[in-house]
């Protein structure tokens, strides 16, 4: 009698982990715990990026110099962190140049991003500045490389009006502020893409106007004392304060910072933590 053995067939993928099945049918089966760096990692796959990725919007007020000027004084800058630094991730993004204002949109790894902040805070670029926005873990680049844009019609604007007595006023301005910088965002990336012009202006021509934030809302961001400015944004990124812990407002106590006196009782007093 012969017999034959089956052939191997191909491997056979593993399920996901909400699809596995216990072999017990008794025992009821489990999920395993996702972390958050789990989700990340997730994300960055469908990404295809093997970085985590940041995007923040900052804005500015420059002494009274033209808008290349202050791109004149950023690139200096940007080159200055090229040529000191490890980390082979480059800058992207929208840099627009006002005369006297910046409202930049950077992209990049988040490494890059806290150095070129730490670079940037050591600076006397700004006279005032505000970071409006800190995006952790995009998903999706406006740009490839860092555009830069110029626009000489700021105070040609018409004025935005501010309803201070607003409860809701600061929200309602940075939603508003972010819209029209992403719609600018949008419209450059469209204009960049373009392959039927190979020149690329760097003037903003008059179809951005009506998206282009005014002075008043650029003053009124750069006033707001709930955001933080580039120099301190740069003196904490990355930096782990110190814990200071008080015995009367944080219990339970931690071990490494136990108060001294915790064990000291008066002749009437009585330790109700560890008893008398």
């Amino acid at each position: 009698m012969s017999s034959t053995t089956p052939g191997k067939g191909p491997k056979k993928k593993p399920l996901p982990y909400f699809m596995q099945r216990s072999e017990d049918a008794i025992l009821p089966s489990f999920q395993n715990r996702r972390t958050l760096a789990d989700h990340v990692k997730d994300n960055m796959l469908c990404a295809g990026r093997k970085s985590y990725f940041q995007r923040i919007v900052y804005v500015g007020r420059h002494p009274k110099i033209s808008a290349m000027t202050i791109r004149d004084q950023f690139l200096k800058v940007i080159k200055e962190m090229q040529e000191k630094t490890t980390i082979d991730i480059k800058l992207f993004g929208l840099m627009i140049n006002f005369d006297g204002y910046s409202m930049h949109m950077v992209e990049s790894a988040e490494e890059t991003i806290g150095e070129y902040m730490c670079y940037l805070a050591a600076t006397d670029l700004f006279e005032s500045s505000r970071v409006v926005l800190v995006y952790n873990n995009i998903n999706q680049r406006f740009f490839r490389k860092l555009v830069w844009r110029f626009a000489d019609y700021l105070n040609d604007l018409t004025p935005s009006v501010i309803d201070a007595k607003d409860p809701d006023v600061v929200q309602k301005t940075i939603d508003g502020f972010m819209v029209q910088l992403y719609t600018l965002c949008k419209m450059v990336r469209a204009e960049e893409l373009d392959e039927r012009s190979a020149f690329k202006s760097l003037y903003l021509d008059e179809n951005y106007e009506e998206h282009t934030p005014d002075a008043i809302v650029l003053e009124y961001l750069l006033n707001l004392k709930c955001l933080f400015t580039v120099q301190e944004y740069g003196k904490f990124y990355g930096v782990i304060p110190d814990i200071s812990t008080f015995k009367d407002k944080v219990w339970p106590i931690p071990h490494d910072l136990t108060p001294y006196d915790v064990f000291e009782t008066g002749k009437y007093e009585i330790n109700i933590t560890f008893g008398n």
